[in-house]
């Protein structure tokens, strides 16, 4: 049996089946047969008097030559005519223009023939003359056709047949497809560099299509230029021919819109900004398809051939197929190594969270005719909040409550410098507002524009007797004494904008059962579901309810406070909390 691509997607059984059925219809002998004439299928006969001719030694070997003589030279009206009288008829079986095989038919006369002359006919292929007789009688006069039935019966059977064969041909295709979009889209699930995974994805597609070259060019959203990031069979000139900026390429910015784009001709398209460089290269059909995966374009994918070419519709969809793994492959990667990132930066925060906490002081000192207590609570791992002592000696204690504008990083890093600063200039100045005038000096010098700090300072005298203050643009610390409230205003602007700025102190004596309560603005502007600020009457309301308690228990209540109206909303502001309750008359 020869060899035939009509076998590769039509199986024999298939094809035995539909060569029989359509014989029995019309009373007809039919082979199918190679190009070369060799049979591949078992003749299926028009009747038992066919079959002892063709199956007789000498009748096989007429019979070869007739298939390869009909075979050779078919005709629409030609046929061979055998010794024995049948007539040998052929029609190709074609798919997009090739011949895939050939359909024989076995037509006799329509009068059966006569004893002397099946007598003689029998003589002549050494067959039984009472068999062969006796099957002659039985010959159907109706058999066959005219000559334009048999050609269209022979036409219908080709069609029919290669029907199956394209059918076939594209599940076989479409299997294919997917296998290669399956198998690639395991590979690009593994753990290569995106290097790795894009080369992988161009060599591939080469492999799978009928192309010479293929290149994928990812997207710099800060410069739009479409950058060469995988390519296989291109030279090295044709790839440093010049940048391709998105937005001055009509195929790409197409191929951006979800379409995908055919050239026809890269050397004489009007579209192509370079081509020279495609005429030197070779190339000339070309197809470019996005490279999107839900929604999101971070690129195109672009195949070339040597020839003129027109991509079928299978083709496009294949590389539509593979630019939507490989684009999904590259976000997940990128989102990986963004995820790497962060989950690094978040180890790095959450260890300078624990150093900030590890800054400020784990309880108040101890301070004679005064007891402290503070308070704090970050939005974030790290906060721009804080609060500080400083003992000064025979001065006193110094304390601070800072606010650093910003949150995050940035206002931690900062606040750490206003720590250092505060602490450095306490033992040094000579009095309240000389600390802050110096601290103001420095972070002008040191910060942005854009950056700065509020604060209250104070200082207890030894004896806990007085208590001097200045207020840097800070919400106003609250002075209890018996039912009164007193808002602590002297002081100035915040810190870092002028650094001439005069800042003024003020010294209170304290009376025995004095409350000093200072906070930053994450107390009054917590906010609850309902975007609701928590405020400041809210606030003085919280200090009433707790102002008979000792000053720790004064800093948790607040808190709790707070943290009651708000719920589980997302809390927007650090909060800073230190009271101080005198002691003596």
């Amino acid at each position: 049996m020869t060899d035939s691509r009509l076998l590769d997607f039509v199986g024999l059984h298939t094809l035995q089946q539909t060569q029989d059925r359509f014989a029995a219809l019309g009373r007809m002998t039919v082979w199918i047969c190679g190009t070369d004439g060799e049979l591949l299928t078992m003749p299926t006969w028009g009747s038992r008097y066919s079959e002892l001719i063709g199956t007789s030694p000498r009748g096989a070997v007429e019979l070869r030559e007739g298939l390869h003589k009909v075979i050779a030279e078919p005709s629409d009206d030609g046929a061979v005519t055998l010794n024995e009288g049948m007539k040998l008829h052929a029609k190709p079986i074609r798919h997009d223009g090739d011949v895939l095989a050939m359909i024989v038919l076995g037509i006799r006369a329509h009068k059966p023939p006569t004893i002397d002359e099946a007598r003689r006919v029998a003589d002549l292929y050494g067959i039984s003359q009472d068999e062969l007789i006796a099957e002659a009688g039985k010959l159907n006069p109706l058999r066959g056709g005219a000559p334009k039935d048999i050609q269209r019966f022979a036409e219908l059977l080709a069609d029919i047949i290669a029907t199956l064969y394209g059918q076939s041909a594209r599940i076989e295709q479409q299997l294919e497809d997917l296998r290669t979009v399956h198998d690639l889209a395991e590979l690009l699930s593994g753990s290569q560099s995106l290097d790795d995974i894009l080369n992988l994805t161009v060599r591939r597609v080469v492999e799978v299509m009928p192309v010479k070259a293929c290149a994928i060019r990812l997207l710099n959203p800060d410069t739009g230029e479409l950058v060469i990031r995988a390519v296989h069979n291109l030279s090295e000139e044709y790839l440093s021919k010049g940048p391709v900026l998105l937005k001055d390429s009509r195929i790409d910015s197409a191929a951006f819109t979800g379409r995908a784009v055919y050239i026809e001709d890269a050397r004489t398209d009007p579209r192509i900004r370079y081509p020279d460089n495609a005429r030197r290269e070779g190339i000339v059909s070309g197809l470019c398809v996005p490279l999107s995966f839900r929604g999101q374009t971070i690129g195109v994918i672009r195949v070339y051939t040597s020839k003129k070419y027109a991509f079928t519709e299978s083709e496009e969809s294949l590389l539509r197929s593979i630019a939507s793994q490989a684009a999904a492959a590259v976000i997940h990667h990128r989102m990986r190594s963004e995820r790497i990132d962060a989950e690094r930066m978040q180890r790095q925060i959450e260890a300078a969270g624990q150093i900030q906490q590890r800054m400020l002081p784990s309880k108040p000192p101890m301070l004679r005719g005064i007891t402290l207590g503070c308070a704090y609570d970050p939005t974030l791992e790290l906060g721009g909040d804080f609060y500080d002592f400083v003992n000064a000696g025979d001065r006193g204690l110094f304390v601070c409550n800072a606010d650093v504008m910003g949150k995050g990083l940035g206002a931690a890093l900062l606040m750490a410098s206003v720590r250092a600063a505060f602490r450095a200039h306490a033992v040094q100045s000579v009095s309240v507002a000389d600390l802050v005038q110096r601290l103001n000096r420095q972070l002008f010098l040191d910060t942005n524009a854009n950056e700065f700090v509020t604060a209250v300072f104070g200082l207890f005298s030894p004896d806990g007797r007085t208590f001097t203050y200045c207020n840097a643009g800070h919400p106003p610390p609250i002075l209890f004494r018996g039912t009164r409230l007193n808002e602590l205003l002297t002081g100035g602007m915040v810190l870092g904008v002028l650094a001439e700025q005069v800042y003024e102190q003020e010294m209170i004596v304290l009376q025995k059962d004095d409350v000093i309560v200072i906070v930053t603005d994450g107390v009054t502007e917590a906010m609850d579901f309902q975007k609701q600020a928590y405020g400041q009457e809210r606030y003085l309301q919280s200090l009433r309810r707790h102002r008979k308690l000792d000053a720790p228990q004064i800093a948790r209540q607040i808190l709790w406070d707070v943290r009651r109206f708000v719920g589980l909303a997302f809390q927007s502001d650090d909060i800073s909390i230190v009271v101080a309750r005198a002691n003596r008359d």
